[in-house]
């Protein structure tokens, strides 16, 4: 029982000494945890601050009536050139069928007949107009090339006022957390390789020795004390017999 007392003790007395060590390398490490931490989030307040375009979303709705083989050819000619091309001649817009290509994405909702053609740009009214002009040519395209001449439209797009990049501190939030962490892992990375000596907590570790005590860090001007000069004095002889 006495000796289970013992190494409870013992145990506690490792931590509380563990504890202190940690603590004593954050505070001696402080410096370079704040360095990192502040450079860190520092890069991604400028990466966050950084002007960029706002993004509009505008979608128009069809239900396309046709099977299930047919269906996602009949999805796909939607970002097709050859519809495109005439959607770009129509509204007379300054890109190519590639630059559109990439603003034009075509969902299905819920695996059902119904499908969302949605276009991104940076102007909300342009957004909707190719939106709907891309139904109205893909209709037609349609049913010359496929055959498919079952393709209603349900809802028009519409201008929304709302862009959908709107910008949040997300990237200023994580950027601090993981400066934080790296920094700290740094810390005592640096710590576990540093083999130097410091305190007497070390010297006891090396040597497995109990320290009695410490010399203190002498200043220059007391290592060597200048020796008193003797004042001269008169010498007396005295003359012992005769």
């Amino acid at each position: 029982m006495e000796t289970s007392r013992k190494e409870a003790f013992a145990l506690t007395k490792n931590k509380e000494i563990d504890l202190r060590k940690l603590f004593y390398i954050l505070r001696r490490k402080l410096w370079l945890i704040v360095l990192i931490t502040v450079i860190l989030t520092g890069l991604g307040f400028i990466y966050n601050s950084q002007s960029e375009p706002n993004i509009y979303a505008s979608s128009s709705r069809v239900i396309i009536a046709a099977s299930n083989d047919m269906m996602p050819t009949v999805r796909a000619l939607v970002r097709e050139p050859i519809v495109l091309d005439q959607v770009i001649q129509d509204l007379g817009l300054n890109s190519s069928p590639g630059q559109l290509r990439s603003q034009v994405r075509v969902d299905s909702v819920d695996g059902s007949l119904i499908t969302v053609i949605s276009v991104l740009d940076t102007n909300p009214e342009r957004a909707a107009n190719i939106a709907n002009a891309i139904v109205g040519v893909y209709k037609s395209v349609a049913a010359d090339t496929l055959g498919v001449s079952s393709i209603r439209l349900l809802t028009e797009a519409e201008a929304e006022p709302s862009p959908i990049n709107v910008k949040s501190n997300t990237i200023v939030y994580v950027a601090f957390v993981v400066g934080l962490i790296l920094s700290i892992s740094l810390a005592f990375l640096l710590e576990s390789l540093d083999d130097s000596i410091r305190t007497e907590h070390d010297v006891e570790a090396l040597l497995g020795l109990n320290m009695l005590g410490q010399v203190s860090k002498m200043k220059r001007r007391h290592t060597s004390v200048p020796a008193k000069k003797l004042k001269p004095g008169l010498m007396r002889s005295e003359t012992i017999g005769s």
